[in-house]
């Protein structure tokens, strides 16, 4: 091979290797299943940004309402998330014998940030929470992704 044949190789394999570099990095859609729940954390109450304000994993009987915040990392448009409140353990049920789901919340998420789901009180006189073990379960697209347990004493 000629110097000329020689050095139009090596230009053509630099060129190719580096569209193979390029396209490779490149900026791709996060699918769901790639997508990121990170810092679930409950908490007393929750910011403008929903970022989790007094976090804490024990409540009181008469809490107002129970926040669960969380960071959510790359998710496209569209996504659907679920969270599903929970009652694990305490004394409803020793009384039934099987935990209980409390509320079941959804809506779609796109992007990155924070969001909060949040379980309230309901409004009747003198309620008080059950005591005993809560967990509050995050799915997306039906796909569990975290849960973050709390008690209530």
């Amino acid at each position: 091979m000629n110097n000329r044949h020689w050095l139009a190789a090596r230009i053509a394999i630099a060129l190719s290797l580096t569209t193979v570099l390029l396209v490779g990095c490149g900026e791709k859609e996060v699918s769901p299943s790639r997508g990121i729940v990170s810092e679930v954390t409950m908490a007393a109450a929750v910011d403008s940004n929903d970022r989790p304000l007094r976090p804490t994993s024990v409540f009181p009987v008469d809490a107002e309402a129970f926040y669960c915040s969380m960071k959510l990392s790359g998710f496209p448009p569209g996504t659907k998330i679920r969270a599903e409140w929970v009652y694990v353990g305490g004394e409803a049920v020793e009384k039934t014998g099987e935990s209980h789901v409390f509320e079941v919340q959804t809506g779609t998420i796109e992007g990155t940030g924070y969001t909060s789901t949040v379980l309230q009180r309901p409004t009747i006189a003198d309620y008080t929470w059950p005591k005993g073990d809560y967990k509050v379960v995050l799915y997306v697209n039906d796909e569990e992704k975290a849960s973050v347990s709390f008690k209530v004493e």
